[in-house]
Parts: C-alpha cells; sequence; structure tokens
C-alpha cells in the first residue's frame, strides 16, 4: 500500500478551475515589483489573486518562482524573467520558463549569452529598455512626477503614456505588465489607462516633497546596485537646483561621475581618513539630518537610499 499526502489544495484548484491563468515572477531582483505591475494592469479586466493559498475565485494567479517550485508537476501559463545574476540562476530560471505555455525576459538584466545558451521556449518574447527587445519604452521626457513617452511592441507601433513611475527599470515592468496584459486579450485603451495608473511602493523610487521645498525620491527599499544606477540617472535627467545622493554604502558611489551631482552625504560608523571631493561623511542621523535642512532648497532633488522619515514631507503619488 502506498502512503502519501495527495495533491496539494494549489492544484486540485487548477483541475477544477482549468480556466485559470498562472503567471510565475523569476528573477534575482525586481521580483515585486514585477508582480504590482502585472496585478495593477491585469487588474483593469481580470479578478488577480495573488500566491497559492487564496480561497478566492480568481481568473489569474501571481506566484513568486519559490512558490512555483514547491509543485514540480505544475506547468505555468506564463513565466516572467526579470534578471538573472550569474549563470546558474540564468538555468534555474529558464528551466521554469521552458516549462511554461508561455514566456516573456527581461532582455536588459539578463545576459544575451544566458538568453542564447538556456531559454528553448519557442513562445519567447523580450522586454527591455530598447531593440532588439520586442517590447520596450521610449522616454521623452523625466520629471519628478515621472516619465513621458512611448511604449513600442514587436510591430514597431508606438503608443503613448504618461507614467507615474521613475527609473528606467521601473518602466520596463510597466512595459512588460503591457505586453502581457496584450497576449491575455485585454484592450489597448485599458492597458494603456492601467500603465499611465501605477504608482511606486514607498521606499521604491517614490516621489515626496521634502524639507525646504525640495523633493526626495525615496530608494530606501531597494538596496539594490541596480537601482543605485537607475536612481542616478533619474535624477540627472532632470532640472534641479542641486542634486544630492544620501547612502549607507560608498562603494556604490565609486564609479560616479559628480559632474551633475553637487555631493553624496553617506551615513556610517567612521569617518575614513580620505574623503573624496564631494563626499560628506556622517556617524549619526541626526547630524546628518540638520545637514540637508541647511542643505536643501526649493529645486533641490534628494535621492534617499536610507530610510530618512524626517527629511520626507507628502508623497507625490
Amino acid at each position: 500500500m502506498a502512503f502519501g499526502f495527495g495533491k496539494p489544495k494549489f492544484l486540485k484548484y487548477l483541475e477544477r478551475n482549468p480556466d485559470t491563468i498562472t503567471i510565475v515572477v523569476a528573477g534575482s531582483y525586481g521580483r515585486k515589483s514585477a508582480i504590482r505591475a502585472l496585478g495593477t494592469i491585469l487588474g483593469e479586466k481580470f479578478t488577480v489573486s495573488f500566491g497559492v493559498s487564496s480561497q478566492v475565485k480568481a481568473d489569474i494567479i501571481i506566484l513568486d518562482c519559490e512558490s512555483a517550485q514547491e509543485f514540480p508537476d505544475f506547468k505555468a501559463t506564463m513565466v516572467v524573467v526579470t534578471a538573472c545574476r550569474d549563470e546558474a540562476e540564468a538555468q534555474k530560471y529558464f528551466a521554469v520558463a521552458n516549462n511554461a505555455i508561455a514566456t516573456i525576459v527581461n532582455r536588459s538584466d539578463v545576459k544575451s549569452e544566458y538568453i542564447n545558451k538556456y531559454l528553448t521556449n519557442p513562445t519567447a518574447v523580450t522586454y527591455g529598455d530598447e531593440l532588439p527587445a520586442n517590447y520596450y519604452f521610449e522616454n521623452h521626457d523625466t520629471s519628478i512626477e515621472g516619465q513621458t513617452g512611448d511604449i513600442i511592441n514587436m510591430n514597431g507601433e508606438h503608443f503613448p503614456v504618461e507614467l507615474k513611475i521613475l527609473g528606467e527599470h521601473n518602466a520596463r515592468l510597466v512595459v512588460m505588465a503591457c505586453a502581457v496584459g496584450r497576449f491575455f486579450g485585454m484592450e489597448r485603451e485599458d492597458v494603456l489607462r492601467a500603465a499611465n495608473s501605477l504608482t511606486p511602493l514607498n521606499g521604491r523610487m517614490a516621489p515626496a516633497k521634502g524639507i525646504n521645498g525640495s523633493y526626495v525620491i525615496d530608494d530606501s527599499a531597494d538596496g539594490t546596485p541596480l537601482s543605485h544606477y537607475y536612481g542616478i540617472r533619474a535624477i540627472c535627467t532632470m532640472d534641479a537646483s542641486s542634486r544630492i545622493i544620501v547612502t549607507n554604502d560608498p562603494s556604490k558611489l565609486e564609479n560616479e561621475k559628480f559632474d551633475l551631482l553637487t555631493e553624496a552625504l553617506i551615513l556610517a560608523n567612521q569617518i575614513p581618513q580620505q574623503v573624496p571631493e564631494h563626499f560628506k561623511y556622517f556617524t549619526d542621523e541626526l547630524a546628518l539630518e540638520q545637514y540637508l535642512g541647511e542643505r536643501a532648497e526649493e529645486g533641490s532633488i534628494i535621492l534617499l537610499e536610507i530610510p530618512l522619515p524626517a527629511i520626507i514631507g507628502k508623497y507625490l503619488w
């Protein structure tokens, strides 16, 4: 006699509801933002559930890759691959993607060599910042309130959007979610309306009013080098009386050119003997906040990579 625990409830749910669309989000980083973008866009037409424990009947269930791997016999409708740090991760995530009915891959954060070597799903399409990605965003202007530009699809068609999202890495997640929405039959107008309504999570490139008439871009919940890189790029494209970055990791700043940045304020346990030009160290938050109170002015933009609630006013979105 064989003993076992039977099929998990999730797989039984799918058997009872075979029309349910399942989307798995896999990647080294960017998964939470991708899930949020998918939920917002797809939620314009469908009932969307997150995770495997929901008892509510849904048109679409979105899963993180780690949850999906608990079910070895599970075949997703679609897999989204947001990023791969190395070859081992590429093998892991593309194994899931190749087993799906359809897949879409971030060409900007996954090396071409990994895509060419490990991606075998014949339905696969890509998204990114530019060609040769099948779907990408063409930026026309960036301000503290977001980005305007065109989403360009695999047929070369342009669709104007006004995104309340900062950072190229976040814009391409919106592009991905729009592509997925169209794949599942959403009307173009519904997709674009949802894209324009999407707002950032607090702490993830979220714009807010700051002290002394300044603006803060709160990126304190995302410590990845990718977010730092695109955060710097974002503030350097905006009109500002000064551009200040606040961080606790000076190693991120080693390759930055400070011709467009005014200064870097660094919270650290101790101050090094050699301090580069444009760097200013602080050993406690109060001293840092007081300095910002003196330094920030109307029109300043502060990229905040550590939590400093005292300098943040009301979020714009």
